[in-house]
């Protein structure tokens, strides 16, 4: 990009407070007023509420407030719809970075150019982001959540057919991964009576919430059919929603649930005569626990391994620490296999799918029982410490399959039970083996689970996945 140009705040001053101080203090009590997501649960998106603080600030805190504190979040996939500018298709701003009175949001250019260069749907209307509000009033609540180093893809629709809807998605779906959020800014409906909104929103929400598109639809249309007074649209942003429901669909495991209902008339500043509905939603996917450790916790976690074997040969028994000192990563409780080679060969490798110990707790002690309690492998001598390597995968919680069409080579590792007969391996063993699925599981089930080949088959199957820290 040879020339950038920011997109400078609009509704700085109007939506929200132009004074970076006021703006801050306003974001964290609106965010203190929500719990944060069950650490068991991934968070996929969240759809929110885009009118002036002081009317849906509330709503759009609780929705916000669901964002982990260690979420790993790098990009945040930003949909609206357009309220000033009239075009077809999708507008993403892929010309500079967008700023609010908290400072520069950076855009992923790359994510952007490449969205406009594989699909004829997106493309770059400068005048869809001049004075449009729905994307930037979520900026400040992303800055105070997140602070990171995250980037955003701003994209603003304008008109497009349902069927473009599932074209975007399948699109977009190719940056769905545990980095990545999305926020699809909509309110709900447009001017009915305080009862009426109440009425009419319950019924979108719930339509939302199916996660199905056409239930969707069904849900808008049946709002049209009832003819309440003043109901000009019961989902202002229904094109962003609807893409997202059907990029949400294309996804495996995804629940979408309401976080939170307002409307402008719950406002000291509004009436309630003519009002405007807050739905917050979030889409999850339950049971996804995800490991998020960055380099530098990785290291200190290697680091503490190695060390306790060492301490062990010298002396015995591993030193205490101070878990004050440790970063709050390590007091996670995650399952955890640490392998350890001398030079290339597998001298042991042992682990435990339970998380009741801290993870600097749990690494400390495998390391030593893998270098001298594997059955498998004599026990190493102090000489070969000086050729040792630690490899620890910290894991995900098991989760239940029921085909083997399920598994992810490379992503998954796999877990075969019958009885008191259990069998595990790690992701990385299918991939340096260069094995199928199906002898992923054979060699498991029998070598591991002692099971014969197709034990597997009447068998409990469970998948998980691992940060391998090597």
């Amino acid at each position: 990009m040879a020339e950038t140009v920011n997109r400078v705040p609009v509704a700085a001053g109007r939506f929200y407070s132009g004074s970076p101080n006021t703006l801050k203090k306003e974001v964290h009590e609106f965010l203190s007023s929500g719990a944060t997501l069950p650490e068991t649960d991934r968070l996929v998106g969240l759809i929110v509420p885009h009118a002036g603080y002081v009317f849906s600030g509330g709503t759009a805190g609780k929705c916000y407030a669901r964002i982990p504190g260690k979420n790993g979040i790098e990009r945040v996939v930003l949909i609206g719809s357009s309220h000033y500018a009239s075009f077809r298709g999708a507008s993403i701003y892929n010309i500079g970075n967008y700023e609010t009175p908290l400072g520069v949001v950076p855009v992923d250019w790359e994510i952007c150019e490449r969205l406009i260069e594989n699909n004829d749907l997106f493309s770059f209307h400068p005048a869809a982001h001049s004075e449009e509000h729905s994307l930037e009033v979520q900026l400040p609540f992303l800055q105070e959540k997140l602070k990171s180093d995250f980037r955003i893809v701003p994209i603003l629709l304008g008109h497009v057919h349902l069927k473009e809807c599932k074209l975007m998605a399948n699109q977009l779906i190719s940056l769905a991964d545990e980095k990545t959020l999305f926020v699809i800014s909509t309110d709900l409906s447009h001017y009915p009576g305080y009862e009426d909104a109440r009425l009419v929103d319950a019924e979108t929400i719930e339509a939302i919430a199916s996660g199905e598109p056409e239930k969707f639809i069904d849900g808008l249309d049946r709002n049209n059919e009832k003819h309440m007074a003043n109901l000009e649209t019961s989902c202002c942003g229904w094109t962003s929603v609807l893409t997202f429901l059907y990029l949400a669909k294309g996804m495996k495991n995804v629940v979408i649930r309401k976080v939170d209902y307002s409307n402008s008339g719950d406002s000291a500043y509004g009436d309630r005569e003519r009002v405007v509905g807050y739905g917050g939603l979030e889409a999850v996917v339950p049971g996804a626990k995800t490991v998020y450790l960055n380099e530098e916790e990785k290291a200190q976690l290697k680091k503490l391994a190695e060390e306790a074997i060492w301490q062990y040969f010298e002396r015995g028994g591993r030193d205490d620490i101070d878990p004050e000192y440790l970063p709050p990563a390590l007091h996670e409780r995650y399952g955890v296999f640490v392998t350890v080679y001398v030079g290339e060969k597998l001298r042991g490798c042992l682990g435990r799918f339970d998380e009741k110990e801290p993870l600097y707790e749990r690494v400390r002690d495998l390391a030593i029982a893998s270098a001298t309690r594997d059955t498998r492998f004599a026990p190493l001598n102090r000489d070969e410490l000086k050729n040792m390597r630690i490899e620890i995968s910290v894991l995900t919680p098991l989760k239940r399959i029921h085909d083997p069409s399920e598994i992810i080579l490379g992503k998954h590792g796999i877990y075969i039970r019958n009885g008191l007969n259990t069998g595990t391996f790690l992701p990385q063993v299918a991939t340096d083996h260069h094995w199928s699925v199906e002898e992923f599981l054979g060699y498991c089930s029998k070598n591991k689970a002692h099971l014969g080949w197709d034990g597997w088959r009447s068998s409990e199957l469970f998948v998980f996945e691992s940060v391998v820290i090597d």
